[in-house]
């Protein structure tokens, strides 16, 4: 069966206040909640979903902006606006706390939803993330933004992908997965696309890390050329207390090509955070 196929067995698209996710699971152990990244969406978890929604609540989110979930207002939403949006999904799932999981452009709008509320959030896993380029308010945007504004407008949605996904994974990816990953490039939504475009250009994930005190884990493909691992290095050594991991062979979007590696490198920290829940439920 294609992982889109399975995907939609597993965990189809659900619907309400303003957004769209997919769910799968439950039980008393801590939610998982999934943030993918800038040319994704909740499609990209098809790896997760299978391997953890018998044992545990599995949300996805599509961004605002992304499939049908409603746009954030501003022309260039903060991260702040994207973090007060999660915590919004998670009061319309009645989700009071969870292992959140952020990958890429997801990681800053993960780290957004911690700094705004940290008692929301169990332990906090910034996968393959994106620094950011820190343009101030008004500033000139860097050549890698406006081009990437550009593709969008130019090129639309499609020839996007067709022109960026490949470097998302290893030449070792399967074909199933490069389609499952070109597919979730070329549904992007462009208007909401751009929005994250600004949201990577204002950001400065380590200056937004600064004084985030939970749980945290920083993981990256040993391959990844959009987010490499010296980057993804100063990011774990900026989030304090956090443990780190490089996965051998994967690239950027590794959660899709690798999901047995990636899910044996979280699956540590969301038993501590169930066991830290026993502990105070007890």
């Amino acid at each position: 069966m294609k992982l889109a196929a399975r995907l939609e067995t597993l965990a189809p698209l659900q619907h309400g206040a303003g957004f769209d996710w997919r769910e799968a699971g439950g039980s008393r152990a801590v939610p998982l909640v999934l943030l993918h990244g800038i040319g994704s969406n909740s499609a990209s978890w098809v790896g997760q979903f299978e391997s953890f929604a018998a044992e545990r609540r599995v949300v996805a989110w599509n961004a605002p902006g992304y499939g049908t979930s409603r746009p954030l207002p501003a022309a260039a939403p903060a991260a702040q606006d994207y973090g007060a949006a999660l915590l919004d999904l998670l009061d319309h799932l009645s989700i009071g706390c969870c292992v959140l999981v952020g990958q890429s452009l997801g990681a800053i709008m993960a780290t957004a939803a911690a700094r705004i509320d940290p008692a929301r959030v169990a332990a906090l896993v910034l996968a393959s993330p994106a620094t950011g380029y820190g343009v101030p308010r008004d500033g000139a945007l860097p050549e890698t933004i406006t081009r990437r504004i550009a593709d969008i407008r130019d090129l639309g949605p499609e020839r996007m992908a067709d022109l960026r996904a490949k470097r998302l994974v290893t030449e070792r990816a399967s074909p199933k997965v490069r389609a499952l990953v070109h597919g979730a490039m070329a549904a992007v939504n462009p208007h909401g696309y751009e929005q994250a475009v600004r949201l990577l250009a204002a950001s400065n994930l380590p200056a937004l890390l600064d004084g985030v005190a939970v749980h945290g884990l920083v993981i990256w493909g040993g391959e990844d050329m959009v987010t490499p691992p010296e980057g993804c290095r100063r990011i774990a050594a900026a989030f304090r207390g956090a443990q780190a991991s490089e996965l051998p062979g994967l690239g950027h979007a590794f959660a899709t090509e690798g999901p047995q590696q990636f899910n044996a490198a979280i699956r540590p920290i969301l038993a501590a955070a169930d066991r830290a829940s026993t502990s105070v439920g007890d």
